[in-house]
């Protein structure tokens, strides 16, 4: 597995984020979040861009594309498409099927690159059941807040998975760590056990991307 983590783990920007997650060499792949884009956010990523592109031998980069997604956020794959290996997507709640379409057009125009994220709703699964070309984003979180079946998920998407987003919950809250004897986890070590794809840590802070790689390594998975 290619270990990865967000671009925001401590206090800071894109490429302070960057520079200080290079020293764990664990990590191999940075997931550059723009959960929110507006003019702040492209201003400050077009001002760090090659500062950042410094380390494309360093690390893989991928693309969160922002949780509320429309048809101009092709912009920011502009932006980044000449650094960012691949791009998650949150499939928008209402017009679905007319998304659908426009990224069936930005598939044809920059390739296989875009991966479908399940969502805390489920509001995409039809439409990922409905296309068995579309790569998938496992989200562990969404999955256990929407009470889904973490093997039942494998089964069906087992061959469409390229990344997952490890991440527990607490409390009713995602993107925490979790406990190595939960029994979701405990179902997934045999896939991640022979995963090459990216594993995202996704929490927000050092402390607790540390924590994560400690329990992936008393496993035996790193």
């Amino acid at each position: 597995m290619i270990i990865s983590v967000p671009s925001y783990v401590i206090p800071g920007s894109y490429y302070e984020n960057v520079k200080f997650i290079s020293d764990y060499k664990a990590i191999k792949s940075i997931e550059l979040l723009f959960f929110f884009f507006d003019s702040e956010t492209r201003e400050l990523f077009r001002r760090e861009k090659e500062s950042i592109k410094a380390y494309t031998d360093r690390f893989l980069f991928t693309v969160h594309m922002p949780e509320h997604l429309t048809f101009e956020h092709i912009e920011i794959i502009e932006l980044t498409r000449d650094l960012a290996a691949r791009y998650i997507l949150h499939l928008p709640e209402t017009n679905t099927a007319e998304f659908m379409g426009e990224l069936e057009r930005w598939r044809a125009r920059y390739g296989d690159i875009f991966l479908i994220e399940n969502l805390i709703h489920l509001h995409n699964e039809n439409h990922l059941k409905q296309d068995p070309t579309l790569p998938v984003c496992c989200d562990t979180g969404h999955l256990l807040l929407s009470g889904k079946d973490i093997n039942d998920f494998l089964q069906n998407y087992e061959t469409r998975i390229q990344e997952i987003h490890l991440h527990g919950v607490i409390d009713g809250k995602d993107h925490k760590v979790f406990n190595p004897k939960e029994s979701w986890f405990i179902e997934l070590i045999p896939f991640l056990q022979k995963f090459r794809g990216v594993v995202n840590l996704e929490v927000f802070s050092i402390k607790e991307v540390e924590e994560i790689l400690n329990i992936l390594s008393a496993c035996n998975l790193i």
